[in-house]
């Protein structure tokens, strides 16, 4: 064991290391030995001791487990299980390489080197299909009713491969949960409130979208949309004051982009789109009217900003050995093999150069090929074109000057006429075999 304490069990995990401390919770690197022998890394959640023995809490803890399980999409940070180890309820799920929109922010800033557009807007665009996928969630054919509460860049992963997950649906309401939320009281980070949240009214989903709004301006900005220096003056801002269009503080939003975002701002629900998953197609809309805003590639700009960590997870590349003069083999052509074969591939009549259909059909046994041969290309068509080609080559031979030997020149060594004779043959008849195969 190390000086942290580290590797530790952790009933059937092996804590590897610590992640963070929250308020309740703490988060661990872990190992699972699945039954195959194999080790899989995922992140532990487990509550703090402090907590175990509140009954309200362990309650809240095993909703969010319980709900989270049910949620199955490529946008969701996934739960795989929930479980009590010395007293301490834990929570097991997949873990993600990579680093969350906050810390995103934060070396974008420190490299000067932001998130363009329309990879902050892809961002979203998947963060909307996996709040939309829990918002219509349905489990023994009855709505969850599920909003998550928190859309925050903390709350948001991209991995180095460029993939977009949410997480963290613990303090998510919903239908099934066993807690209730005590009338009027507020939860969620502060600054990504929608105005119907800080009042604590009722909400729907229209809540999450003007929390995943919120996260676009501030992606798109770089700047902090409603966050003031105390938690009464940020309310306020949420509740009374209007949004700036992103154009005014970046160049490249146009007036549509705007319109789309400021509209998920609206302060009342009802101006602003029905759901995420409208909002997701305006977006998606936008994304594909200029093919360049598609080529960009949100791996590649991972791997950019954070170079030395991926460094450090991926193995060194493997050395590419020097090249070498070819030297002939079995099975191998050299660059020789390859110039003859071109020198004698106008002998080849176009029959045979024509490229094969679409939906080639691979013949499965010579017969077979002999009917595809004769379907396509006729024995009769075939000869005729050999003869029309050797007749053609045979002019083209004929009407070339006839250069005199010079005198110290070596006779021809015996034998090279019948080589390159057969390697003619070898040429033409290849073309027949592939023409036959490829039909």
């Amino acid at each position: 064991m190390t000086a942290a304490g580290f590797p530790r069990q952790f009933g059937r995990y092996t804590l590897t290391r610590k992640l963070a401390t929250g308020g309740m919770a703490e988060l661990f690197i872990a190992r699972l030995q699945d039954e195959a022998g194999g080790e899989r890394e995922c992140v532990v959640k487990r509550i703090l001791p402090s907590f175990s023995e509140d009954e309200a809490f362990v309650k809240m803890f095993i909703d969010e487990a319980s709900l989270t399980s049910k949620l199955q999409h490529q946008n969701i940070v996934q739960i795989f299980d929930f479980d009590v180890v010395e007293r301490q309820y834990y929570i097991a799920m997949e873990f993600i390489r990579g680093e969350d929109l906050q810390n995103i922010l934060k070396a974008a800033t420190e490299q000067q080197n932001p998130l363009s557009v329309p990879l902050a807007v892809r961002i979203v665009i998947e963060l909307a299909n996996g709040l939309h996928y829990a918002h219509t969630k349905e489990h023994k054919g009855k709505p969850l009713n599920i909003i998550h509460r928190d859309v925050t860049p903390h709350n948001a992963m991209i991995s180095y491969a460029g993939d977009v997950k949410l997480m963290d649906f613990g303090i998510a309401k919903a239908a099934e949960r066993s807690t209730k939320t005590q009338a009027g009281m507020v939860k969620g980070k502060v600054a990504y409130m929608s105005p119907e949240q800080a009042r604590g009214k009722p909400l729907d989903p229209r809540s999450d979208l003007f929390a995943l709004a919120t996260v676009l301006w501030e992606l798109v900005t770089g700047k902090r949309l409603f966050l003031r220096s105390s938690d009464f003056e940020t309310l306020t801002a949420i509740l009374k004051e209007e949004a700036e269009p992103p154009s005014r503080h970046r160049k490249g939003v146009d007036k549509e982009l705007d319109d789309i975002i400021m509209a998920a701002l609206e302060k009342d629900r009802e101006k602003r789109q029905p759901n995420v998953e409208a909002f997701a197609r305006e977006l998606t809309r936008w994304l594909h009217k200029t093919p360049e805003r598609r080529a960009e590639s949100l791996s590649a700009y991972m791997r950019q900003l954070f170079a030395e960590k991926v460094a450090k997870l991926e193995p060194p590349p493997r050395e590419v050995p020097q090249a070498r003069p070819e030297r002939a083999g079995p099975g191998r052509t050299t660059n020789v093999d390859r110039n003859v074969a071109e020198t004698f591939q106008a002998s080849v009549p176009d029959v045979l150069q024509a490229k094969p259909p679409k939906r080639a059909r691979r013949p499965e046994n010579f017969a077979d090929a002999a009917t595809i041969l004769e379907d396509s290309v006729s024995q009769e068509a075939l000869l005729k074109a050999l003869a029309e080609s050797r007749q053609k080559r045979a002019e083209e031979v004929a009407k070339q000057p006839i250069q005199q030997p010079r005198k110290d020149a070596k006779p021809p060594a015996k034998g090279n006429g019948l080589l390159f004779g057969l390697i003619a043959a070898a040429v033409v008849i290849g073309g027949v075999v592939a023409f036959v195969l490829m039909k």
